[in-house]
């Protein structure tokens, strides 16, 4: 039998591979138009590289993406696979909720430029990520009508800092939850204090356990148990704080010997007398307790200002 011959064209010619291509632009606008955008991005330098870029919401929740200027943009925009590059800021009227980060170099002329966008605030969110959004920040934006909040990294493994005022706190909050982290509320302003309370807690008392393993080691423990000994009496000392807060102190209750104390003082190292004279006081001062010990040490401590 003859065959028929086919007078139509071949799915796999340039003509219908252009047709393709062009269904495909139609699809993806169309995508765009009904998808219901949750936030928008303000933003400079490496945005992907902080905590915006990790939001897993991004591709499905992320619309307008503002910058210094376009080419800057279209990068965030890209870098991120999500949302699309903007012209204006002004074009961040359509959403309700505002990321924003920059470095320290560009973020006075960023900042400028959302104020000074054609922005409806009152019943925004502003949430600057990442980024160092003083008070005076804050305050413009409040001032225009916004709510506004801050979230950035902090010395403690697993957590976030939170500050601002609802219901961007709200949101700020949220956002950290999904990263798989949890949030810390603190204060508006107050992050330096944080800063040195997590210090405290670090760095500052490290120079304590290794002083501890070294007293061990004058004492004649070897190199490797005295490190787990004073490991150990740290780990213990935080697990009963945690457990029972002030009252874990050693001498909330048992007043120590004050011939013991001044003993232990005359064994260490000259280095570390006043240090330890220092650390045995402050525990009088701030639970308020033993006052006759401490005056003792007090006056041990100054020989020449004895009453």
């Amino acid at each position: 039998m003859k065959k028929r011959r086919s007078f139509g064209i071949n799915s796999n010619n340039s003509g219908q591979k252009l047709y393709n291509a062009r269904r495909g632009l139609i699809d993806r606008c169309a995508m765009r138009s009904k998808l219901k955008t949750e936030y928008g991005i303000v933003g400079a330098g490496g945005v992907s590289g902080g905590i915006i870029g990790q939001l897993p919401r991004n591709a499905v929740a992320l619309g307008p993406v503002g910058g210094v200027s376009f080419r800057v943009a279209s990068r965030i925009a890209n870098t991120l696979k999500a949302g699309w590059p903007v012209r204006s800021l002004d074009e961040l009227d359509g959403v309700r909720l505002i990321l924003f980060h920059s470095p320290q170099e560009q973020f006075t002329v960023l900042l400028d430029e959302l104020a000074a966008a054609r922005i409806h605030w009152p019943g925004k969110s502003l949430v600057f990520c990442d980024c160092g959004a003083d008070l005076a920040a804050t305050a413009r934006f409040r001032d225009l009508g916004a709510s506004v909040a801050k979230m950035c990294r902090c010395g403690l493994p697993g957590r976030l800092l939170v500050q601002g005022n609802a219901p961007a706190l709200t949101l700020a909050s949220s956002l950290v939850r999904e990263l798989r982290f949890k949030p810390v509320v603190i204060a508006e302003g107050s992050e330096a204090l944080f800063d040195a309370g997590v210090t405290l807690g670090s760095a500052a008392i490290t120079p304590l356990i290794d002083a501890v393993a070294r007293i061990l080691r004058h004492c004649g423990v070897r190199d490797a148990e005295s490190v787990q000994l004073a490991t150990a009496l740290f780990a213990r000392t935080v697990g009963e704080y945690a457990h029972s807060g002030r009252q874990s102190w050693q001498w909330h209750v048992e007043e120590p010997g004050t011939e013991a104390l001044l003993a232990q003082i005359a064994a260490v190292e000259e280095p570390l007398r006043p240090l330890l004279t220092h650390l045995v006081l402050a525990g009088f001062r701030t639970f308020d307790r033993h006052g006759g010990v401490a005056h003792a040490l007090r006056q041990s401590a100054n020989p020449k200002h004895r009453e």
